[in-house]
């Protein structure tokens, strides 16, 4: 059976390769954003996993407490000291939402609106001791749009080693020495995110070193929510998802026609 793919680009299915369907772990997703839609952790979630979601925007958290009732849901921040820090919120493009006051204003002078407000942050090292206990947290997941250095310098690596780390690549050149001097090991690259795995897990290696492909028969969720809500299929919802996806990988621009079809039709 394929795989639904949730994240946005295809994080989770390189994480699977790792960690398969069967298994039963524990991940920590900070800057989780939306529950279901771009969620690198949905997939596992579905599968019997659990973890720590954090999350300061407020309308997110709330989504993630009522999606996710096995999780530890924070509407915090993370940061490298705990502290009040102001929170730009872009409310038509959540996923840019950000503690830099710096790209807050790039946004800005870009027309993008963002909405201000006070959110406590804390280290991920305290985030840990508070809500990790014992657990081995399988994959640390990190997205917080231009803070990656300061959550990174918050972690306790040596006490605290996730099994696979990600990052969103940005100021990967500031923060990844960090995770090197750690004993963590570099292992791809997908085009968005910076792909880790501890020295003790350097066997899952060659399971990271590629972005996800056709090879790992997987079915975007985008696709699948798109047949389902525009079209009355069924439970051929999904067949007729594996079909758009398989086209796509053969036929980009013809697929791209077909989504937009499929929109207008709705």
């Amino acid at each position: 059976m394929q795989m639904l793919s949730y994240a946005q680009n295809g994080e989770d299915v390189v994480l699977r390769r790792v960690f398969p369907e069967g298994s039963r772990g524990f991940y920590l997703d900070v800057g989780a954003n939306d529950p279901v839609e771009h969620s690198v952790t949905k997939h596992f979630y579905e599968h019997g996993w659990s973890g720590v979601n954090i999350e300061p925007n407020r309308m997110l958290h709330g989504r993630l407490v009522r999606d996710r009732p096995r999780d530890v849901n924070l509407n915090i921040g993370v940061s490298n000291r705990a502290d009040v820090l102001t929170f730009h919120e872009a409310p038509k493009v959540h996923g840019w939402s950000t503690f830099s006051d710096e790209l807050a204003r790039s946004y800005r002078d870009a027309g993008i609106a963002t909405i201000t407000h006070q959110v406590p942050v804390r280290t991920l090292a305290e985030v840990c001791d508070e809500h990790c206990g014992d657990r081995v947290i399988d994959f640390l997941k990190i997205d917080v749009e231009g803070l990656e250095y300061d959550v990174i310098s918050g972690m306790d690596w040596s006490r605290r080693r996730p099994r696979v780390v990600l990052v969103e690549t940005n100021g990967w050149e500031r923060w990844e020495p960090i995770l090197l001097e750690h004993d963590y090991l570099f292992a791809l690259f997908d085009g968005l995110n910076r792909f880790y795995a501890r020295r003790e897990d350097e066997a899952f290696l060659p399971a990271l070193r590629a972005p996800a492909n056709t090879l790992d028969e997987f079915i975007p969720y985008g696709y699948h929510r798109l047949i389902s809500q525009y079209h009355d299929l069924g439970p051929n919802a999904l067949a007729v998802a594996r079909r758009l996806t398989n086209l796509a990988r053969r036929h980009p621009l013809l697929a791209r026609g077909l989504k937009t079809l499929l929109r207008r039709a709705g």
